[in-house]
């Protein structure tokens, strides 16, 4: 059986753009468990169409991580996101290395963490 999860906005800029993700995240159970997935796509300049499909995770946090692995991947930096809880959505929520948060280059090209 297969129903809607949850549903989410993810920001994330590449080539100077910035893109606001609408995504839905389904729920499918089959023996005994549950999985989820979720799937959505974009344009740009230099693509006519983008798809972003995340299939399999246990959790949100893992459809998450999934999730920013594929729009690093194509080259996005993702900013913030938040989740539609009780019809309306919820307050942005930044996400971890992002918006100049991430640990620069000493000298030598080293990074350092904190």
């Amino acid at each position: 059986m297969m129903r809607e999860h949850s549903r989410f906005q993810l920001e994330a800029t590449r080539l100077g753009r910035t893109v606001v993700f609408q995504v839905t995240v389904f729920e499918k159970e089959d023996r005994q468990r549950n999985r989820l997935f979720a799937e959505t796509q974009c344009s740009d300049p230099l693509h006519f169409l983008l798809q972003f499909i995340v299939r399999d995770a246990t959790d949100f946090d893992d459809l998450l991580s999934r999730f920013l692995a594929e729009l690093e991947h194509r080259g996005f930096e993702a900013t913030r996101y938040r989740r539609r809880e009780g019809g309306k959505w919820g307050e942005w929520a930044a996400l971890a290395g992002a918006s100049g948060t991430r640990p620069e280059p000493d000298r030598a090209g080293t990074v350092t963490e904190g």
